[in-house]
């Protein structure tokens, strides 16, 4: 069997059966719009570099089914998520598959399980019966005592509010901007969080840096750059051993996660990881998220922090205090612990050094 042929022709066989799909469910909010419009207001919202999609494009159908769609939501998913966990897994084989990387027997199976299951649960019947077949023929190349892993890695809530749930202000949650954005509104993108997809055990991490291990780790490290970034390096280094069965890093393991982050061609500035369609320099968005998120305070880009200030900061100056109290409820904390707040120091002194934040008389101003 040609492993990467096998993937290709079911990857294929997807985005024959999504396009039509999409256009269909969301013709009633489209206006005559092909449903690339969406991705391309979502791309507006997070302040992402302007590119054009397509709808026979693998990579932006899977977005549609893994991505909050503004005011749309999920619309595609139902509460167990069950869509968005299968294009994660999707997204991920993909991205494999266009870096030209090994797959085994094992490998094309489980592409192809995702394929049945996500076209299975979107009621394509007639979809599924057809990749059925080729799920079933890629069985018979797996060795009958293979075991896949269904077991699923569950991010750790942060307490550092010791149980006092804390949400972002409304005001925030609004960007003002929804003459741009008309089919998602004019809603501010809250942090989604990468859901953890487990696509192998710790021998990969084991085997690391042989050519498979490597391919495997930085496919999976890549997509979650793609889904949360900027994102914090030791976050990605957490995320990606997850999704290989290991909950928690030592150093000298995190090391080498680390080191094939780095290889990945990524921007890394001050330990944030960025993907490559956001414009460090001029991005102006930010991601409010609520005291249950499983990110840190400390794993928010200071970028970020400091777009949040400015923004806050366009109702009129604050003193200090109220401007601490205002960025830390958008990002869902409360308390000032030591790393809190030295994350916080840092991030505003940011904003002093670009010259878009000043201080007079302990009072900050946007400018």
């Amino acid at each position: 069997m040609d492993n990467r042929a096998a993937i290709q022709k079911g990857l294929d066989h997807l985005a024959s059966r999504l396009n039509p799909y999409f256009a269909a469910a969301l013709a009633d909010d489209l206006g005559g719009l092909p449903w690339t419009a969406v991705l391309t207001e979502l791309d507006r919202a997070k302040g992402y570099t302007p590119r054009q999609h397509s709808t026979g494009d693998l990579q932006a159908q899977l977005r549609m089914l893994t991505e909050r769609l503004g005011k749309l939501g999920f619309p595609f998913d139902d509460p167990t998520r069950t869509v968005s966990v299968l294009g994660g897994e999707l997204r991920i084989v993909r991205n494999k598959w266009a870096h030209n990387d090994d797959f085994s027997p094992l490998d094309v199976w489980r592409a192809l399980d995702f394929v049945v299951r996500l076209l299975s649960h979107l009621g394509d019947h007639e979809g599924t019966a057809e990749v059925e077949a080729q799920r079933n023929d890629a069985l018979t190349h797996v060795v009958a005592d293979a075991g896949l892993s269904t077991a699923r890695s569950s991010e750790q809530v942060d307490d550092e509010e010791n149980g006092e749930y804390v949400e972002p202000d409304k005001s925030v949650l609004t960007r003002g901007e929804g003459t741009q954005t008309p089919t998602i509104g004019e809603q501010r993108l809250e942090f989604e969080p990468w859901v953890v997809v487990p696509v192998g055990d710790i021998a990969v991490l084991d085997a690391l840096p042989k050519k498979v291990a490597k391919e495997a780790v930085r496919a999976v490290a890549a997509e979650i750059v793609e889904y949360e970034g900027p994102i914090q390096i030791d976050r990605l280094a957490s995320l990606t051993a997850h999704s290989f069965g290991m909950q928690r890093l030592h150093a000298a393991r995190s090391k080498k996660l680390v080191y094939q982050i780095t290889q990945l061609g990524y921007q890394i500035d001050d330990k944030f990881v960025w993907p490559n369609h956001i414009d460090r320099t001029t991005w102006a968005e930010f991601r409010p998220n609520t005291s249950t998120s499983s990110r840190r305070f400390d794993e928010v880009s200071p970028v970020e922090i400091v777009n949040a200030a400015v923004f806050l900061l366009r109702e009129g100056p604050m003193d200090i205090n109220q401007l601490e109290s205002a960025v830390l409820q958008t990002f869902g904390r409360k308390r000032r612990t030591k790393l809190i707040k030295d994350h916080l120091q840092k991030s505003l002194k940011l904003a002093q050094s670009l010259g878009v934040l000043k201080t007079e008389n302990y009072e900050y101003i946007g400018t």
